[in-house]
């Protein structure tokens, strides 16, 4: 299995993650429902931020619809939007806001990885953004950052 892998140190602030999600299922080339964001400090750095894809899932513990399932294979929380009815219980669960609802489509949306060939890591040229195989030390160091990320984002509010 592969995740994806996000190094903050790397990132330039680009935004073609945002355009090639973007433009994979919605041919929009703006960043406006791209299901990953590269956020932007103050002290100037940046951060691509997507689902971390969580061992023990808020969104997916929520979701009393079966809309958000677990894939066996690759272990990505995937959305079957048949089932979606729109309660944004999953928008609300997610500690890093990264389940989002959309208007037009009235149901959530969120990353699931482009069915394993994720457009975002391909899409960054610095290598910000990789999708790599998913041993032990990446998943350490996958939830430190989400770890580190959420304690930045308790200091804000």
């Amino acid at each position: 299995m592969n995740t994806l892998l996000v190094t903050p140190s790397r990132c330039i602030g680009c935004l073609n993650c945002e355009l090639a999600c973007a433009s994979r299922d919605w041919s929009e080339h703006f960043p406006a429902p791209s299901k990953i964001g590269v956020a932007f400090f103050r002290d100037g750095g940046q951060v691509p931020i997507t689902c971390f894809q969580c061992d023990s899932a808020p969104c997916l513990a929520v979701c009393k619809t079966g809309a958000l399932t677990r894939n066996a294979q690759s272990g990505v929380v995937e959305m079957k939007p048949e089932n979606c009815i729109g309660c944004r219980m999953c928008v609300m669960s997610c500690p890093f806001g990264n389940v989002s609802y959309s208007p037009s489509l009235r149901r959530a949306v969120k990353c699931d990885q482009c069915g394993g060939q994720p457009r975002c890591a391909a899409a960054c040229p610095s290598r910000a953004i990789e999708f790599v195989p998913d041993e032990q030390t990446v998943r350490d160091r996958r939830q430190s950052f989400a770890e580190g990320l959420k304690n930045a984002l308790k200091e804000l509010v």
